[in-house]
Order: structure tokens, then C-alpha cells, then sequence
């Protein structure tokens, strides 16, 4: 099963380029979510092909299902889903599914074959990790999967990780790598009875790295090679925002909205976009039409007011984040962010006000996780953990920050 997790748009690293796949069969379960997703289905008149591979097609549904999944991995993650970020993680899921679609393709090429044998056992590893035959099988009907399902993911997860195996193997480390590595930590000449005491650490961490860079540099092959074409117009247009072409994003976002004129998520994307040319107008144009879209969501408010502060516009500015706070629930760090803007802005009284908040939910938050910690028996009855779990649904549903809306 692949299993998209923490998606930020971010490319803080070159494996951030690589697949990333859990090479096991995981049942996705108890899920802290509460938030409603919403999600747009094609009209008649499209096809609902978000983009290709070598011919084979990626479907709306597909991307859909991942995407959200991806948003659920976000919320569990960080506790919210901020709006500017949406786009870049459905991005990220379609990279994800197209770099499937290649390792698939390349599995084939190299023939891989996964004995019988060895699936079998890697399923009753995994069946055995549930306390009982009933709860895998909830597990199974909670996910939709049958056994047969649960051992071709196993057979194609085992595939994957030979073939990555295969691929790793072709990496090597010098000798003159490792005493430079040596050198470079220690500034010491790589000889002695320090440097062979060290070696053996050394050259498994170089390893380790230029098994993942091969990986990086194999993959990479594959996506030049390939034929892949991209037909959703967000997905472009978030493409273009990270290559920094900011009129190509923004015509992009604008074929986007056409389609979907309601999501005030590509307005984001678009105000994000008018931003990166320091276009505070068009910034703002966009940011009010998606907190009209959506005026319950806090961190497009936040958005909203900060361009208004950075325009001038400083009562437009205060008004925001205050609504911004109205509709924030319990996340913290929306208030803690809060409180520093009203500071920086000399508005000390709703920096206090907010600081208030904070040191409430802090107080209250203390107060749940020690209530869910206490012993059985210690007053924490089924009726007390439903009210232990009350304020995360508020943050969740209420502070709309977990909502996949479009």
C-alpha cells in the first residue's frame, strides 16, 4: 500500500525527489480526523484525466483518493492544513503516482519475480500484528481490501524493494572518500588506530548516502526518459510557482479557475503567485475573493491580513487576524502567530488577548492529556474520553483547518 504522508511543497532535500513509498502493508486506522472533505467530480463534458505516463493514464479519481489520504497524513502530522500548502501536496501526489507508474514499468523491464513463499510469509507477519482474526478483518473491510488485495500490495511492495536493491547495490564508496570524510571531521590525517576504529562507521553512512543518491539519480532517469504529460491546470500552475515563472503560474491558475471558480484554494495559489512578483494588488484581489469563498477559514484571514499590514492597510490588516482568531479554535500556533503580528504592530492589547488564548488552550490541552493518561477507573469512563477528545474535534471542524474543501 502507498502511503503519502506530510507533503509540504518543499524540496528541503534531493531525496524529496525520489519515490516515497512504505515498503509494507499498513492499515490506516484511528485517524484523529474529524474535519469534511469535499472534493469537486468532474462534469460530463470532462474526462477526468489529471495526467499520463507513457501513454497510461492518471485518473481524477486516483489523485483524488491519494490526495486526500495526503491531507488526512497532514492534519495527523501538524494538526492543520494550511492553505497555501494544498497545492503543492496534490502536486506532490500526482509526482507520487507517476513515479509509481514508472518503478511498475521498471519492475517489468528487470523482470523481477517475488517467490510464492516469501509473500506468504511477509502477509502472516502482518496478520499477526493484529490482537485477533476479527480485528484484521475489520481492518480489511474498514480499508476495502480483501486478502487477495492485502498479497499483490505485499507481492508488489517486495518487488519494489528488490528492484531499489538492485539499483542500490550499484553504489560504491572509495577508500579515498572515506579518509577525506575522516579528515573532514576529525582534521586529523585519516591514519592510525583512530581512523580504523572509525572506518567501518564512516563508510556505512557514505554508503547509506550513495545508495539514496543513486536511487535520486536512477529515478530521475526514469521521470527524463519518460513521456509525461500534465493536463490539470493547478498542478501546472503549482510547477510554475516553484520554477519561480510567476506569469506562467498565474495564467495557469487562471485556466484553473475557470474550471473550478468556487475553490477559493486556487485564488491561494494565485495570490502566492502575484506575491513571488511582489504584486500586492493582485495579491490582495485574489485573498479577498477566496476569504469570500471561504470566510471561516482562518489561514486564508491570515494571509489576507498580512498583505493588508504589509500594504498599509492597517485597520483592513487588524480586522482580519481578529477573525482569523474568532474562527481559530485551538490551534495554538495560529494564535501564537496571532499574538506576534498584533505585537509587531504596536497592538498590544490584542497581543495580550491573544497571549490570553494561548495560555487557555495550553492549560486546557494539559488538562485532556492528563485526563487520557490517567489509570482506568480514575474517573476517565467512555463518557469522560468523549469529552477528553471535544476540543481536538472543535480545532478540527471548527477552526476548518483539516477541511480538504473545494
Amino acid at each position: 500500500m502507498l502511503l503519502f504522508r506530510g507533503f509540504r511543497g518543499k524540496k528541503s532535500s534531493r531525496l524529496t525527489k525520489a519515490v516515497i513509498i512504505i515498503i509494507s502493508v499498513t492499515f490506516v486506522g484511528g485517524l484523529a480526523y474529524t474535519g469534511t472533505v469535499f472534493m469537486r467530480r468532474p462534469s460530463a463534458g470532462e474526462l477526468g484525466i489529471i495526467a499520463s505516463v507513457n501513454g497510461k493514464k492518471i485518473g481524477w479519481e486516483l489523485v483524488e483518493r491519494k490526495f486526500k489520504d495526503a491531507l488526512l497524513a497532514e492534519y495527523e502530522n501538524t494538526g492543520r492544513v494550511l492553505p497555501e500548502t494544498r497545492g503543492p501536496i496534490r502536486a506532490s501526489v500526482v509526482d507520487q503516482i507517476i513515479n509509481s507508474v514508472l518503478i511498475s514499468e521498471a519492475v517489468k523491464k528487470e523482470k523481477i519475480q517475488v517467490p510464492a513463499k516469501q509473500v506468504e510469509d511477509e502477509f502472516k507477519r502482518h496478520k499477526d500484528a493484529f490482537p485477533s482474526e476479527e480485528a484484521f478483518r475489520n481492518a480489511l473491510k474498514e480499508n476495502n481490501l480483501t486478502v487477495s488485495d492485502v498479497k499483490k500490495q505485499i507481492r508488489d511492495s517486495l518487488a519494489v524493494q528488490a528492484l531499489f536493491a538492485l539499483v542500490k547495490s550499484k553504489a560504491s564508496v572509495s577508500e579515498d572518500a572515506v579518509k577525506q570524510a575522516y579528515t573532514q571531521e576529525t582534521g586529523r590525517p585519516a591514519e592510525g588506530k583512530d581512523f580504523e576504529d572509525k572506518r567501518a562507521g564512516i563508510e556505512s553512512r557514505l554508503r547509506a548516502t550513495a545508495e539514496q543518491e543513486a536511487l535520486v539519480t536512477w529515478l530521475d532517469g526514469l521521470r527524463k526518459d519518460a513521456k509525461i504529460e500534465i493536463y490539470d491546470p493547478e498542478i501546472r500552475a503549482v510547477k510554475k510557482l516553484q520554477e519561480k515563472a510567476y506569469d506562467e503560474a498565474i495564467a495557469e491558475y487562471g485556466e484553473a479557475i475557470k474550471k473550478e471558480p468556487d475553490n477559493a484554494y486556487l485564488y491561494v495559489g494565485l495570490a502566492q503567485a502575484h506575491l513571488g512578483k511582489k504584486d500586492l494588488a493582485g495579491a490582495t484581489q485574489a485573498l479577498e475573493k477566496a476569504r469570500d469563498l471561504y470566510p471561516e477559514e482562518p489561514y486564508i484571514r491570515l494571509l489576507l491580513g498580512t498583505v493588508y499590514r504589509d500594504a498599509g492597510a492597517r485597520d483592513k490588516a487588524r480586522q482580519e487576524f481578529k477573525t482569523a482568531s474568532e474562527h481559530g479554535g485551538l490551534d495554538i500556533l495560529l494564535h501564537i502567530r496571532l499574538q506576534s503580528l498584533f505585537k509587531s504592530m504596536g497592538l498590544d492589547d490584542d497581543a495580550r488577548a491573544e497571549q490570553a488564548k494561548v495560555a487557555e488552550i495550553r492549560d486546557l490541552l494539559e488538562r485532556r492529556n492528563k485526563a487520557m493518561n490517567a489509570p482506568v477507573g480514575a474517573g476517565t469512563g467512555s463518557q469522560g474520553n468523549q469529552g477528553s477528545n471535544a476540543p481536538a474535534e472543535k480545532n478540527a471542524a471548527g477552526s476548518g483547518q483539516a477541511e480538504a474543501k473545494k
